[in-house]
């Protein structure tokens, strides 16, 4: 099954525990780019599919907000976490802004 946004294909994972995970998900828990604490899990966007626009974006915010190294999010089990645009969106607005096919 394809997953699109704004009619874009994008690679997205379903944040689960003890399920199968796609290699790509493999990869970030080997190379710690994705950690769990407890059933929150913590996610180094800059690390997953670097873009140097949303990187420079979420820098800024970092400096903005008095965060030193950021570029993480924090998920929840059901969250989604789509890798291609480095956003993390909740199960609701996941069902209303993306497609599958």
């Amino acid at each position: 099954m394809s997953v699109f946004y704004k009619n874009k294909p994008v690679t997205v994972w379903r944040i689960e525990q003890g399920q199968p995970q796609p290699d790509w998900v493999k990869q970030c828990f080997e190379n710690n780019s994705m950690i769990w604490y407890d059933n929150k899990l913590k996610i180094l966007v800059k690390v997953i599919n670097p873009s140097a626009k949303r990187d420079t974006k979420l820098g800024l915010l970092d400096t903005f907000l008095g965060y030193y190294g950021g570029g993480f999010v924090m998920g929840t089990v059901g969250d989604f976490f789509d890798a291609t645009n480095g956003r993390l969106v909740s199960k609701k607005k996941f069902y209303k802004q993306y497609v599958m096919k």
